[in-house]
């Protein structure tokens, strides 16, 4: 089943439950670290406990511990 929306990643998320997969591509790379960190929290909320968020290959996520763990490339799960 797939959802198409939209939401501001400056605001809090609509309630919309929860996904398996979530792609964030070449978005992050336009925000400052603290910016970045906040979006990728909120995203979280929105992923399932064994879901997957994809990233650009150019947006690192290796910053300040975000809960997150590198599955691959770009591609992360809940720590």
């Amino acid at each position: 089943r797939v959802a198409f929306g939209c939401a501001n990643l400056m605001e809090p998320l609509p309630d919309i439950g929860q996904f398996d997969v979530i792609f964030l591509r070449n978005v992050l790379i336009y925000f400052d670290l603290p910016t970045k960190e906040a979006i990728v929290r909120r995203v979280m909320t929105r992923l399932k406990p064994d879901g997957v968020l994809y990233t650009g290959h150019a947006e690192s996520l290796n910053g300040p511990a975000l809960g997150l763990r590198s599955l691959r490339p770009a591609t992360y799960a809940r720590a």
